[in-house]
C-alpha cells in the first residue's frame, strides 16, 4: 500500500466534452469491432424505416432523407476497410483529408499512402508528448508534540542540549524525492524507443542520499518489450534489465536482472500475469530468485464502481498479506480502505480521494497501527505525486480515545469544509460555467432538438406495432426515457417523475435561469425501436448523441441516459452514462414492490 497511491479510477478523463464528429458506429447502432456482415444488417434495418419513399408527408420525407444520407454515409465507410481503417484512427477528419465522403474515391494505394503518412506523423506526435516529467516527493513531519506533553517536554530537553531554536509547528522528519524526465529517441535510436533520466534521493534525521538515474525501455516486437535502467550514487548503485512478454491472449510473463551493491549482488526474478475468470479479474505469481529470496502472489478486481486487490507474500525479508478496498462514490470522488498484516506491519488505513481538475486530485488518509497513528495528505497533479505524512502519535502512546478522535476529528473537520465552503462555490461556479455554455449553444441545441424529434416521429409508426407486442405478451415495455443532463438520485418514490419537468408540453423551454433550453431530450421513441425479442443491448463506448433519434441537448455537460421500463409486470429504472453499455432487462433495475400496487 504506497502512501503515495490514489484510488484507481476507470474513467480518469471524467471532463465533460463537446462531441466535435459523428459516431458512425452509433449511429448504426454495432460495435466498433462489428463484423462486414452485420454492419450491412443493421444498415439494412435502419434504412428501412428511414428511407424517404417511407414517408407519407412532405416534412418527414425530407427529415428522412438527411437521416438516409447519413446512414449510407456512415455504412459506405465502415464497409470499406481502407476508409473504416482511417476513420477509427483519425475520425472524420481523417477520411476529410485522406477521403472526400461522397465524392471522388481515391485508389487503394493514394489512401494507403496518406494513411501511412498520417500514422507516421501521429507516431512521432505520441513520442513527443512523452516529452514530460513524472515523480514522486514525500515530506514527512511530526505534529506528536502538540497532543502529548511527555513528547513536547522530551522535545525541548534534546533541544536545549544540542543548543536548537525550536518552532512551534510541525517538525520535519524527513523527505524522499524520485523525478524522472522521459526523452524520446525515436530520431538516434529506433521510434519505439524512449529514454530517461532523473534523480532519487532520501533525507532523515539529517542524513541523506541520493543518485542518478539512466534508463531506456523498448518495444522489442508486438509481443515483446524490455527496459534497462541503472542508479549511481551514494550507497544506491544499481541496475535492472526487465522484459516482459505476452506468452499468450490472457497471459505475460515477465523476467528481470538486477545488481544492487546495497544487497550485494546480482539477482533474478520471474513472474506471471493472467487474467481470471473475466477480464476484470487478473492474477499474479511472482519469484524472486536472490539475492534475497521470496515469492509473492496477488488478485485484483476492477468493475464498475468497486476494485479490490489481495497480496500475499513469503519469504526470509517479509512475510506478510497486504490489500485494499476502493468504492468511487461519484465521477470526482473516490473512498479507500487499505490494510498491512506480517513481519513488517500491521495497520489499516483509511482514505479518499477527489478530483479537482483534469490532471488533479487531492486526498487524505488516517493510517492505524504499529508505526502509530499518521494524518497524511496527498496532491497529485500531471503525473507529479506529493505525499504529506504527518505523525499524530507513535505506538507507545497510543490510547482508545486518540484512536477514535484521528479516525472521527479529520473527517468531521473536511466534511464540514466540503459542505459548507467548498462544495457552495464549486457549484456557483459550476452555475456560470454552464449558463455560458447554454447561451452559447441555445440555437445549435434548439436546431439538433428539432432533427431529433423528426427522426423519432419517423421512427414512430414501426415502434408502435412492437412496443404492442412487447406488452401485450408482458415483454419489454420502454415506458419513459431521457438524455442529458439531470441531477444523479437512487431510487425515486412512487410517482415521482423520470426526471423533473417531464410530462411538460414545452420541453424545449425552460427558466430563465438555464438560459432558453432544458437541458435533456425525451428519447423514448428511439430506445423503444432498439427494443428486439424483448431485449435492448447498446453498447460500450458508443457516442450516444450521434444514435438515430438523439441528439447532444447539452454540449460540453455531463450526460446520462435514463429508462423507466416495464419487464414481466415489474417496473424497472437505470441511469447509465454517455458512452456506457446498457443490457435490458436486468433484475438489480427493480424498483420497490409500491411501484406495481394499483396496475
Amino acid at each position: 500500500m504506497d502512501d503515495g497511491d490514489f484510488p484507481r479510477d476507470d474513467d480518469d478523463d471524467d471532463e465533460p466534452k463537446v462531441s466535435t464528429g459523428r459516431d458512425f458506429y452509433a449511429l448504426l447502432s454495432v460495435k466498433r469491432d462489428a463484423s462486414v456482415d452485420d454492419i450491412k444488417r443493421a444498415y439494412r434495418r435502419l434504412a428501412q424505416v428511414a428511407h424517404p419513399d417511407k414517408q407519407a408527408s412532405p416534412m418527414l420525407r425530407e427529415a428522412a432523407a438527411r437521416d438516409f444520407n447519413r446512414l449510407n454515409e456512415a455504412y459506405e465507410v465502415l464497409i470499406d476497410k481502407d476508409r473504416r481503417r482511417i476513420y477509427d484512427v483519425y475520425g472524420e477528419a481523417g477520411l476529410a483529408a485522406g477521403l472526400e465522403v461522397g465524392h471522388r474515391h481515391k485508389t487503394i494505394a493514394e489512401i494507403s499512402e496518406e494513411f501511412e503518412r498520417a500514422r507516421a506523423k501521429e507516431a512521432r506526435q505520441r513520442m513527443e508528448a512523452k516529452l514530460n516529467f513524472r515523480g514522486s516527493y514525500g515530506f514527512s513531519f511530526s505534529a506528536a508534540h502538540l497532543f502529548d506533553d511527555d513528547i513536547a517536554q522530551r522535545r525541548r530537553y534534546i533541544a536545549m542540549k544540542r543548543g536548537m531554536q525550536l518552532g512551534t509547528g510541525l517538525d520535519l522528519n524527513g523527505m524522499d524525492f524520485n523525478s524522472v524526465f522521459d526523452v524520446p529517441l525515436n530520431s538516434v535510436i529506433d521510434e519505439r524507443a524512449t529514454g530517461y533520466v532523473g534523480a532519487q534521493g532520501q533525507m532523515s534525521r539529517g542524513m541523506g542520499a541520493g543518485g542518478l538515474i539512466l534508463g531506456m525501455r523498448m518495444a522489442a516486437s508486438e509481443h515483446t518489450n524490455w527496459e534497462l535502467a541503472t542508479v549511481l550514487g551514494s550507497n544506491q548503485s544499481a541496475a535492472t534489465l526487465a522484459t516482459t512478454r505476452t506468452l499468450s491472449e490472457h497471459t505475460a510473463g515477465n523476467l528481470t536482472y538486477s545488481y544492487s551493491s546495497a544487497q550485494g549482488g546480482l539477482g533474478l526474478a520471474v513472474g506471471l500475469d493472467r487474467q481470471l475468470f473475466d477480464e476484470h479479474t487478473k492474477g499474479s505469481l511472482n519469484w524472486n530468485v536472490g539475492p534475497v529470496s521470496g515469492m509473492s502472489t496477488g488478485v485484483q478486481r476492477t468493475k464498475g464502481k468497486n476494485s479490490w486487490k489481495m497480496d500475499l507474500s513469503v519469504g526470509p525479508a517479509s512475510t506478510g498479506l497486504t490489500g485494499f478496498f476502493a468504492r468511487r462514490w461519484s465521477k470526482k470522488t473516490s473512498f479507500r480502505f487499505g490494510f498491512r498484516a506480517g513481519t513488517m506491519a500491521l495497520d489499516v488505513d483509511i482514505g479518499s480521494t477527489r478530483k479537482i481538475g483534469p490532471e488533479s486530485a487531492i486526498g487524505m488518509s488516517v493510517s492505524v497501527g504499529i508505526r502509530g497513528v499518521h494524518l497524511k495528505l496527498r496532491f497529485n497533479h500531471s503525473g507529479q505525486r506529493f505525499s504529506f505524512p504527518i505523525l499524530i502519535s507513535p505506538y507507545q502512546r497510543l490510547t482508545p480515545t486518540l484512536v477514535i478522535c484521528s479516525l472521527t476529528v479529520p473527517w468531521t473537520i473536511v466534511a464540514a469544509v466540503d459542505r459548507y465552503l467548498v462544495s457552495p462555490v464549486y457549484a456557483k461556479k459550476e452555475a456560470r460555467r454552464r449558463a455560458k455554455l447554454r447561451e452559447r449553444h441555445k440555437e445549435s441545441v434548439t436546431a439538433a432538438k428539432a432533427e431529433a424529434a423528426e427522426a423519432a416521429e419517423m421512427l414512430q409508426r414501426d415502434t408502435e406495432k412492437r412496443t404492442e407486442k412487447e406488452r401485450s405478451s408482458d415483454g419489454l415495455v420502454i415506458e419513459a426515457a431521457v438524455f442529458g443532463n439531470f441531477p444523479e438520485r437512487g431510487k425515486p418514490k412512487v410517482g415521482e417523475p423520470i426526471v423533473v419537468g417531464w410530462g411538460s408540453d414545452a420541453q424545449g423551454e425552460t427558466s430563465a435561469g438555464d438560459r432558453g433550453y432544458v437541458p435533456w431530450l425525451d428519447v423514448t421513441t428511439p430506445l423503444r425501436f432498439q427494443v428486439f425479442d424483448s431485449s435492448l443491448d447498446m453498447h460500450e463506448g458508443l457516442d450516444k448523441t450521434s444514435m438515430l433519434g438523439f441528439c447532444d441537448p447539452c454540449p460540453g455537460e455531463d450526460k446520462r441516459l435514463r429508462v423507466r421500463y416495464r419487464y414481466r409486470g415489474r417496473m424497472c429504472e437505470v441511469t447509465v452514462g454517455d458512452d456506457d453499455a446498457l443490457a435490458l432487462p436486468n433484475k438489480s433495475h427493480e424498483l420497490p414492490e409500491a411501484w406495481n400496487k394499483g396496475d
